[in-house]
């Protein structure tokens, strides 16, 4: 019966000598084996100088995982996380310094663009290589070649020799081997980024009919939306150790948090501003066009062609449930969506309005640039589209306790289905959005952040059998061309 996973990598390690001068790789070695053969405290002695000429660096430390049969495992982190290095201890060309590995099954690897190719070899030549380093015989790899050759797409270069290929021809013809052979576990680092975007996107959908097929893939990639569209399980390795393990969404959104707390974005702390010495006023600068505040009225300004009021139901609905994240200064108290007549509704027709109204919260002093962001997403969790107001520059400015009522407008090219509104407010370090004219999102502090702020369904349009996003702005003429005089 073959086993049920197959990899099983239970608390690997890499560990990587570091020599203080080049001179230490023979000396060290020398004093450490001497010392060894001396009995008593010289002994000791010289095996403890033999280990001051050099440190271990741990490119892994006790990662342990498991990818089942035709499952999908993305593999996460930044650059120098040890990604790389678990890939090749899985593949083969490179020994754990502790820990072990099972793999089951043919492996195909794509670690390094035009690994395991000859240079001096032909494109047809290199082909016939990798297919007995596959353990498949001659024979075998010849009754391959037409769809080798079909999907690489390289033309007559296929007789050429490999090192006058671009990188994207290579990666094509590597790609094209390591899925035409049949494996049942497929290792991919990386390698797709250098392909032009057709041949991407052939990649992924041959990746799909791989995993369907049952083939094990193990895929690292800086592209978090791919791995979140492809993998079930990830693990994100930061500084060679397992950070996190598990369903592939909530460890994908846990690292871009992390990136974003990289790139200065504040998720979890605030400063707050002074409070304001007088009442808060709109005070628009000159490159601000709006603001989102109380005038001196008390009025609520929004800029929408809708009733300035809120709707009753917006202030009787409790705070949206569900995963949120945020600094929590300012907060999403209420969310409401309602159709043009600001009727509360949760369905809706294809390229129909929705208006989106937001009960808002101070906590503290607020002086800021403002932004309400959104982004659509299906019930799997993959992202559609964003929506938000980029004509305008806003700003919130408010003492702590103030309460505003927002609301934004777009419609929906949306059809057959349910959709998932993630929702969030956001300001700014120093309270601007802008540095040298240039939007900075680095600068962006999280207030308050809904994963799933609304749910709706979209009815179907009887002559629009697609579903998803469908923009129907597109227009169509036809125009018959007269007969051509022989």
């Amino acid at each position: 019966m073959p086993a049920e996973n197959a990899i099983t990598a239970r608390h690997l390690s890499k560990a990587y000598r570091i020599w203080t001068d080049p001179s230490q790789r023979l000396i060290s070695p020398l004093l450490a084996e001497t010392g060894r053969w001396l009995p008593g405290g010289l002994g000791r002695a010289l095996q403890q100088r033999a280990t001051g000429g050099y440190r271990d660096f741990f490119a892994l430390t006790d990662v342990s995982f498991e990818v089942k049969r035709g499952e999908a495992v993305g593999i996460i982190g930044r650059n120098g996380a040890g990604k790389s290095t678990l890939l090749q201890i899985i593949a083969g060309t490179l020994q754990p310094s502790a820990g072990s590995i099972e793999v089951h099954g043919r492996v195909a690897a794509l670690l390094e663009l035009g690994a395991g190719f000859n240079p001096d070899f032909t494109g047809r030549e290199n082909v016939m290589l990798s297919g007995a380093v596959l353990g498949l015989g001659h024979a075998e790899m010849e009754a391959r070649f037409d769809e080798v050759a079909a999907f690489a797409d390289i033309g007559e270069f296929i007789e050429q020799p490999v090192k006058t290929y671009s990188s994207g021809m290579m990666m094509r013809l590597a790609f094209a081997v390591n899925t035409c052979v049949d494996p049942e576990v497929l290792i991919v680092d990386e390698a797709l980024s250098v392909g032009d975007a057709p041949f991407q996107s052939k990649c992924f959908r041959r990746l799909r009919q791989l995993i369907d097929q049952g083939v094990s893939l193990l895929f690292v990639s800086h592209d978090i939306g791919t791995v979140r569209s492809i993998c079930s399980r990830a693990l994100w390795l930061k500084n060679g150790r397992p950070e996190m393990w598990g369903e592939a969404k909530p460890v994908a959104k846990e690292y871009e948090k992390f990136c974003w707390t990289e790139q200065g974005v504040v998720m979890t702390q605030a400063a707050a501003p002074a409070e304001p010495t007088e009442p808060s006023e709109i005070k628009p600068a000159a490159a601000r066009q709006d603001t989102i505040g109380a005038d001196a009225s008390g009025e609520f300004t929004v800029p929408l062609p809708v009733q300035p009021a809120a709707p009753a139901a917006l202030m009787d609905r409790s705070r949206p449930a569900g995963e949120r994240y945020g600094t929590q200064v300012v907060t999403i108290e209420s969310l409401l969506s309602t159709n043009a007549a600001g009727e509360p509704a949760a369905r809706f027709e294809f390229n129909e309005a929705i208006y989106l109204h937001y009960l808002i919260r101070t906590h503290a002093a607020i002086d800021s640039d403002v932004v309400l962001g959104i982004r659509i997403k299906d019930p799997q969790g993959n992202f559609l589209y964003s929506v938000q107001d980029i004509s305008t520059q806003h700003r919130l400015t408010a003492p702590t306790g103030s309460e505003f009522h927002a609301v934004t407008a777009f419609r929906l090219p949306l059809t057959h289905g349910r959709f998932i509104i993630k929702t969030g407010i956001f300001g700014f370090a120093d309270g601007t959005s802008r540095l040298d004219q240039r939007y900075d999102y680095t600068r962006a502090v999280l207030w308050d952040i809904i994963e799933d702020g609304c749910v709706i369904d979209i009815a179907e349009h009887p002559t629009m059998p697609l579903c998803g996003p469908v923009h129907s702005h597109a227009k169509l003429l036809l125009s018959h061309l007269p007969s051509r005089q022989t």
